[in-house]
């Protein structure tokens, strides 16, 4: 129950929400009002590293809170002059209330605690089943996926804009005339003047990639011996994997360079439905779409685990070789494994938010 509260709450956020699914969260809450205040609520909100508030103060903070709704559930509202008795409104409307009253809070002292690092450089952290959109003071923006870290300044007020990721990210970054903006990553570094694209650099995942969307951007790998700068045109990817990365996909490339445990490839971006439509599997989560083509069982468990929050056990070994391909579009996480039990057989259970998979 708890997942799919916290997907309903992701997609709320978001404002990408359904009327149906804006109902479920709303008999969600009114049946659980409890869970989603004890269950973390300040971590899923929270951006930073480290939590606001140590554990007790939160659970004691829960409790508190919990009690005053249970006050507000049972006890008639009586004016003393009238001697009238009003209805309270209704539990929804409360609930919603307070949650708001929390996003405000927490945002308040997020923003206090995480105004400027010591640096001066801004941290944000998105934690698993969550994903943000940020935008910088030049006008460019950011969608960050979920897993992800990223450092930026507060203004680009010097002559190159410089941004750190760990995770993914989808870049929209705006032109500005001697004013390059680079993305350093564990591996690469992304130098650009003004375009769209996405980065992922999971350090799970046993490679880095840039995929282009428009405009023109250029790579330098850090640890290359001849690759140098490498200018990658639109619906183009660079790839760079070592030598345990599992192949995911049995597209077409050019490799650039191979020395050692490290392939540098060029490869054509995987298109959705027809060539001219302007979808790409690279950024497809930024829409809420889960794909995979040719990937291993443990490979879609890394990014499941991301994706939902949880996390994954394969108790058998021979199962984690398993290959799937397909697409599933804003699905809980049940309906997503039995997809999966589809394409190959396999038996899972769920406790509490670990998925054993036998």
């Amino acid at each position: 129950m708890t997942n799919r509260l916290w997907e309903l709450l992701a997609l709320y956020w978001r404002n990408d929400i359904t009327n149906e699914e804006k109902a479920e969260l709303e008999q969600l809450l009114l049946e659980h009002p409890d869970v989603w205040l004890k269950s973390g609520l300040i971590d899923q909100l929270s951006f930073s590293r480290k939590p606001l508030m140590d554990e007790g103060a939160v659970e004691a903070w829960a409790d508190k809170v919990a009690r005053e709704i249970e006050k507000m559930e049972s006890a008639p509202v009586m004016f003393e002059q009238e001697q009238v008795v009003k209805k309270r409104p209704p539990l929804r409307i409360a609930l919603f209330t307070l949650l708001s009253l929390v996003i405000a809070t927490c945002l308040f002292v997020i923003y206090r605690q995480w105004g400027g690092m010591p640096d001066g450089y801004k941290l944000v952290t998105t934690d698993a089943g969550m994903k943000t959109k940020i935008r910088f003071s030049d006008g460019s923006t950011v969608w960050l996926n979920a897993g992800s870290t990223l450092k930026y300044p507060p203004k680009f007020d010097k002559q190159v804009r410089e941004v750190f990721l760990s995770g993914e990210g989808y870049f929209d970054v705006q032109q500005h005339a001697g004013k390059p903006f680079i993305i350093h990553t564990e591996k690469m570094d992304i130098r650009v003047l003004g375009t769209a694209f996405n980065v992922r650099s999971y350090k799970d995942e046993g490679f880095t990639e840039t995929a282009l969307i428009s405009g023109a951007v250029e790579v330098l790998v850090k640890e290359a011996n001849r690759a140098g700068r490498i200018i990658l045109k639109p619906n183009q990817k660079i790839v760079v994997s070592d030598s345990k990365h599992i192949k995911t996909k049995n597209e077409e490339a050019t490799i650039i360079e191979q020395s050692g445990d490290m392939i540098i490839e060029r490869k054509a971006l995987s298109a959705i439905g027809t060539p001219d439509s302007g979808q790409v599997a690279e950024t497809a989560w930024v829409r809420n779409r889960f794909l995979f083509e040719n990937e291993t069982l443990e490979f879609i468990s890394r990014r499941l685990e991301r994706w939902y929050g949880i996390k994954i056990i394969i108790e058998d070994p021979q199962l984690s070789t398993l290959r799937f391909t397909g697409r599933a579009d804003n699905l809980s996480l049940e309906k997503l494994l039995t997809i999966l039990q589809e394409i190959q057989p396999f038996n899972y259970s769920i406790e509490d938010d670990t998925v054993i998979i036998k």
